[in-house]
């Protein structure tokens, strides 16, 4: 089935080897007037078929988080369909059991139309790719998330989640809340930033923005950041977050009745990076790092991340990093 959308300009197309693909142009939202550059364009949906009480999600990046994020929810009942980049990929995931389909971002959306009508029709939309701090330019991520975006409005999608960063904060010292100003320093902060605000005054649907720690886990050990090295600021407090503890901030947003929540995400305890970095590159074997710097640097940036216990009642299930099952 074609997605028909008139007045988008939707007037040309990608060719590859495996078809026809959709390339969808911006027709991003303007905020002035919050008027959404669909209203009064027909849309022809692929029927819903779904067993009563189950809800779908579409997550856009099954990669090291958006993989066991749709392996959890498909284990709790939900219907998960996902996204790959590649057509092996998409067959990895098939063969787990997840509903896949390509779909690329040049920054433009490349997707064949049926797999778009298929991916999009979701209860909500849950986008897990990051904003590598190096790359093709900061304006490319912002451009590629506001056309995907923009193509799970014009499907209605009522609830997105998106994965941020604390790097939208930057180098500011103390306990940092969600309210706290953002200053980022880093190009994937930056953008991160421009991105969560133009998220903010999206009308016609509810965001969430969890606002992610450091990321440890399977296949991302924190023993091997600074193994053999030397670093500043040992005294300073580290900011991490278990995988499974994301998967569940995101499982519990799911549930929640309403959105537009901005929470950070990050471990309530917070070891000297001098006690902490040492100790996990000897459990993999690996030369400790050497810190510089005294304790009169203080502790440095202190994510808090308890808003989301305190509002919703969410527990860490790895509340102390020293220890976190790594492997």
């Amino acid at each position: 089935m074609f997605i028909h959308l008139m007045s988008f300009n939707l007037n040309h197309f990608s060719y590859g080897k495996q078809g026809l693909f959709l390339i969808i142009n911006s027709f991003h939202i303007d905020t002035m007037n919050c008027q959404p550059p669909w209203a009064g364009v027909a849309l022809r949906y692929r029927p819903k078929v779904r067993r009563e009480g189950m809800k779908k999600v579409a997550i856009v990046g099954l990669g090291w988080l958006g993989m066991p994020l749709a392996m959890s929810l498909a284990a709790r009942g939900w219907q998960v369909t996902g996204s790959k980049t590649t057509l092996d990929g998409v067959e990895a995931a098939r063969m787990s059991g997840i509903e896949s389909y390509s779909l690329r971002l040049e920054p433009e959306l490349v997707c064949e139309a049926d797999d778009l009508d298929a991916l999009m029709d979701a209860d909500a939309l849950v986008i897990t790719l990051p904003a590598r701090r190096s790359g093709p330019g900061e304006t490319f991520y912002l451009q590629a998330m506001q056309e995907l975006v923009d193509s799970a409005l014009a499907y209605r999608i009522p609830r997105i989640i998106f994965t941020s960063s604390t790097s939208v904060y930057g180098d500011v010292q103390g306990i940092v809340k969600e309210g706290t100003p953002r200053n980022p320093v880093t190009a994937s902060g930056r953008v991160l930033k421009d991105l969560e605000d133009w998220l903010h005054n999206l009308p016609g649907t509810s965001v969430d923005i969890l606002r992610l720690a450091g990321l440890v886990g399977p296949g991302r050990h924190p023993g091997r950041f600074f193994a053999g090295k030397t670093a500043p600021d040992g005294y300073h407090g580290v900011n991490l977050v278990h995988l499974d503890d994301v998967v569940s901030a995101i499982t519990l947003l799911l549930q929640a009745p309403r959105g537009g929540h901005i929470y950070n995400i990050c471990a309530p305890m917070h070891p000297a990076r001098n006690v902490f970095y040492p100790q996990m590159a000897r459990q993999l074997g690996m030369e400790p790092p050497e810190f510089r710097g005294g304790a009169d640097n203080g502790k440095g940036k202190v994510i808090d991340g308890s808003r989301i216990c305190n509002e919703l009642g969410f527990e860490y299930q790895y509340p102390d990093p020293l220890v976190m099952p790594m492997e």
